[in-house]
């Protein structure tokens, strides 16, 4: 007879199989609700913050049917206490709290998909849910442009010259990167030859966001892939469709000055508020801020909606753009100010390299690369709907190679390992 014990052996891992299976789509749910929280947020509803929370929500509810950590949760000690610190030294607690809870999300996010990484084609279905369903929103959104029709969302005209591709989710650098996202794992499928026309479709909706920033990492793409002859033709037919699109409205030529202009007033010249703050940032890291200025007090929205004094003692300049901007759309002054250079590291190091393998493979490096690129200009690292699908390729980059070694023979995996 078979004991008590090993009879009940079967029943035990069927508890946890299900308990994975609803841990890992309350995850995708999460998804789903931070991007419904930054609709709101795009639509100034209030109550996209309540929103935002019960994602998070639905995130810790996962972690707890599925505790596994990875060894580096242990550096979440020292970070608790240097936001603690940040907390503490705040020049307004509300603002505080407010940006704890943005540096919080990342981090958040990052130790479920963790918990989850062999579980993780169901996040991927919901990922590729929201960027099909925001793709389609597009092109009805450019019908009611030209016919008139309710638009739903507010329209985006960057300089008055082409309206910018932002889904249903209202932020067109969102909307941009989700797609160059969903690109890598078409690109990554087994299935490739079957998603080729999905390629089009995405690079061109990728381009149409007009992120001038994005478009720097679709030109290394095809390089970084080494598949030359494929991903080489889907970037010629998307740049293609931007060319006739941009001369068939007459605007080609603008368009190209306006690229200069904005290269030469962020990058050449430094007259913004954006290269103010890396100003900033390198004078309070000389002076010796090791633990932060203070949570809330720099950079971020709370810094400027509570109005912090440190943008005085800086000598911040606006350029003429206080009563206009919300933040200084530059992620890593508002980190390095607000936790110092301690805190910064240890957080950037946290959210990119929480329980990811493979950190020397190409693609995996690429997609790294991409996303701290992209927030030396934006605050996107602080959205749970931005940052999601970044640590969601890396994720799957990782496992996918770990599922291809450990089919390979020992001494072959060894090597690939290396």
């Amino acid at each position: 007879m078979i004991s008590r014990q090993y009879q009940d052996v079967p029943h035990v891992v069927d508890r946890q199989v299900s308990a994975s299976a609803f841990g890992a789509w309350l995850i995708a749910l999460s998804y789903l609700t931070f991007c419904i929280s930054d609709m709101m947020l795009s639509v100034q509803d209030d109550r996209s913050v309540v929103v935002k929370l019960a994602a998070f929500g639905l995130l810790g509810m996962s972690v707890a049917l599925r505790p596994r950590f990875h060894k580096y949760i242990l550096l979440i000690g020292p970070l608790i206490v240097v936001l603690m610190i940040g907390l503490i030294r705040s020049f307004n607690l509300v603002a505080g709290i407010d940006e704890l809870q943005r540096f919080i999300f990342p981090i958040a996010i990052t130790i479920a998909l963790y918990a989850y990484r062999d579980r993780l084609r169901v996040v991927v279905l919901m990922f590729f849910f929201v960027v099909v369903t925001n793709d389609i929103f597009q092109c009805y959104f450019y019908a009611a442009y030209i016919l008139k029709l309710p638009l739903l969302l507010p329209v985006r005209i960057d300089s008055g010259l082409y309206l910018r591709a932002q889904g249903w989710i209202g932020f067109f650098s969102e909307f941009g990167f989700m797609n160059f996202c969903a690109l890598l794992l078409l690109t990554l499928g087994k299935n490739r030859k079957r998603t080729g026309l999905w390629k089009y479709c995405i690079v061109i909706f990728s381009i149409l966001s007009f992120s001038f920033k994005l478009f720097v990492v679709l030109l290394a793409y095809p390089v970084v892939l080494k598949t030359i002859r494929g991903k080489a033709y889907i970037l010629a037919l998307a740049g293609i469709a931007l060319v006739v699109f941009a001369f068939t409205l007459g605007f080609f030529d603008q368009i190209l000055a306006l690229a200069e202009s904005k290269i030469s007033f962020y990058i050449v010249a430094g007259n913004s508020a954006r290269a103010e703050s890396y100003r900033v940032m390198w004078e309070s890291l000389i002076r010796g801020n090791f633990l932060g200025e203070g949570l809330g007090s720099f950079g971020g929205p709370a810094s400027v909606k509570y109005n912090s004094p440190l943008y005085s003692y800086y000598h911040f300049n606006w350029y003429g753009m206080q009563d206009i901007l919300k933040t200084t759309d530059t992620f890593y002054p508002h980190l390095f100010v607000e936790l110092g250079l301690l805190g910064g590291v240890l957080w950037l190091f946290i959210v990119v390299m929480y329980g990811q393998r493979y950190v020397t493979n190409r693609i995996w490096i690429y997609v790294v690369a991409a996303f701290l690129f992209d927030n030396a200009f934006s605050l996107a690292i602080l959205s749970p709907s931005y940052v999601f699908p970044a640590l969601l390729v890396m994720y799957w980059i990782s496992e996918q190679k770990e599922r291809s070694n450990s089919r390979m023979p020992v001494s072959l995996a060894g090597r690939a390992s290396r």
